[in-house]
């Protein structure tokens, strides 16, 4: 069976997954990107959801996917706030890492160690149990076939459905800072974990997206702070929605299959 998995990646993935949850670990930069990822996919879910949700469940009733979950460090703010989340996964170590946590945290989160062509065929897909919101969150600049993510990420979301999608720009400042000084200078991320072959712009990934029937119409770009102390500590400060999507950047939108 064709799928998107890079198996290298995976391995290196899975050979740190016992640091999911440290936030001063490697996954460090996911902790503080989490709260603005939220806050973008929360702006846009007020497309699928239901007017009568309430502030402090605003997902409720929605089915969401989350492509990649790793740790599960998105898929538990998701669950907080009333969706029904299945996270999958193709490192079993991180699922497992992922279970773990969602159960210590006494939330109900299904997760899976599967990759997108798998979910498909196990599911046997039609309207009921297709997903209202499908994220793919720092997933993409991952994947070894993007045409076929994207095709798989068409065929999971409902007619109508959001998809969501953040990543890493392929451009100058991207390679730099999300490359170059993530990795090499900063030591914040393991060298290697990413390949700047498989960055992509965001006007390319539109582009992309629309061959599906996926029409992203909402982006943003995610900017870390950086105070003395995050300097003198090599890490990123918490990140915050900009209008420069020079770097990492999200893009949002329905699919209209």
């Amino acid at each position: 069976m064709i799928n998107t998995i890079d198996r290298k990646e995976i391995e290196q993935f899975s050979a740190i997954s016992n640091k999911w949850w440290d936030k001063s670990g490697p996954f460090s930069a996911l902790h503080k990107m989490s709260r603005a990822r939220i806050k973008f996919i929360l702006k846009n879910s007020r497309r699928v959801s239901s007017k009568n949700n309430s502030e402090v469940t605003p997902l409720k009733g929605l089915k969401c996917l989350d492509i990649g979950c790793g740790g599960g460090i998105l898929s538990e703010p998701l669950c907080r706030l009333g969706a029904k989340v299945t996270g999958i996964d193709a490192s079993d170590m991180a699922i497992k890492s992922a279970i773990l946590h969602s159960q210590k945290s006494r939330l109900e989160i299904d997760f899976k160690c599967m990759d997108t062509a798998t979910l498909i065929k196990s599911k046997n897909l039609n309207l009921n149990n297709q997903f209202d919101i499908v994220i793919a969150s720092e997933v993409i600049e991952h994947v070894n076939n993007r045409d076929l993510f994207l095709s798989d990420i068409s065929k999971l979301s409902k007619p109508g459905g959001l998809v969501v999608i953040t990543t890493i720009n392929k451009s100058i400042l991207g390679v730099l800072l999300g490359k170059i000084l993530a990795e090499e200078v900063l030591n914040i991320l393991p060298k290697g974990t990413h390949d700047p072959k498989k960055f992509i712009s965001p006007n390319q990934l539109i582009e992309e997206a629309a061959q599906h029937k996926i029409i992203l119409d909402d982006k943003t770009g995610f900017i870390p702070t950086f105070k003395i102390h995050n300097l003198i500590n090599k890490e990123f400060g918490e990140f915050k929605l900009s209008r420069n999507i020079q770097v990492n950047y999200g893009l949002a939108g329905i699919n209209i299959k």
